[in-house]
């Protein structure tokens, strides 16, 4: 069950059925070497006290024995404590600078670009938005959201690639499927627990102003964030 991971208002977007949450990735354990260089690991990262109803754990992974440990944080909070974010950067740029760091690609995502977290339903089961800001898959979320057709079924997906074959699947947006219906989302998911897909019926304009002020606290903070590194990363 994912409600232990919800924000509490104001640091979340609620509506009916749902909540929305920006996140920022701080990461706490960087992929790197330890044990004088010769074994593969993770870098702590000394990272700032912060309250515990504005943070939970995120993912953590490890290749080739190289560790990445992520800690998502609320980004509306950090919006309101710049000064937060601050301390992490410095405490993160102490980290980028060691000579033993071994970033990968995953790890260096994390730390730029931040996400917004969905959860839905009567056991606030996480969905996966599909959303990043160097594909435009947030500009074509938004604008199907405000202005597709309310007498019409409408695919919640991207553009379907040149050459893309009729019957092939839409990359949704959202979920297992999503479909625009009238005034309505229409989102297939699988709960956390597992068993059958359930669908859950949004009001789409609601999701939409979630949508939209969640975006807008995420990448404020990722934006702090990259101005602080510049291009050590």
């Amino acid at each position: 069950m994912s409600e232990q991971e919800l924000f509490p208002a104001p640091y979340s977007e609620r509506g009916n059925g749902f909540v929305m949450q920006g996140v920022t990735h701080w990461l706490r354990t960087a992929p790197g070497r330890v044990m004088f260089g010769l074994r593969a690991g993770g870098l702590p990262v000394a990272l700032p006290e912060r309250p515990a109803h504005v943070s939970h754990a995120g993912v953590e992974a490890k290749v080739d024995g190289h560790v990445t440990a992520i800690d998502d944080v609320s980004s509306v909070w950090l919006r309101e404590n710049t000064d937060v974010t601050d301390r992490y950067v410095a405490a993160l740029r102490d980290v980028l600078t060691h000579p033993r760091l071994r970033l990968d690609g995953y790890a260096t995502h994390a730390i730029f670009t931040g996400s917004v977290e969905l959860f839905v339903g009567p056991r606030m089961d996480r969905v996966d938005l599909y959303l990043d800001d160097e594909d435009g898959s947030y500009e074509r979320a938004l604008d199907l959201l405000r202005k597709a057709p309310v007498d019409a079924r409408t695919a919640f997906a991207m553009p379907p690639e040149p050459g893309t074959a009729a019957f092939e699947d839409p990359s949704f947006l959202v979920g297992e499927q999503a479909w625009i219906d009238g005034h309505r989302v229409l989102i297939e998911y699988v709960p956390d627990e597992g068993g059958r897909a359930e669908t859950v019926a949004l009001d789409r304009a609601e999701l939409a102003d979630a949508l939209e002020r969640a975006w807008a606290a995420m990448l404020s903070v990722s934006t702090r964030i990259r101005a602080g590194l510049g291009t050590i990363a």
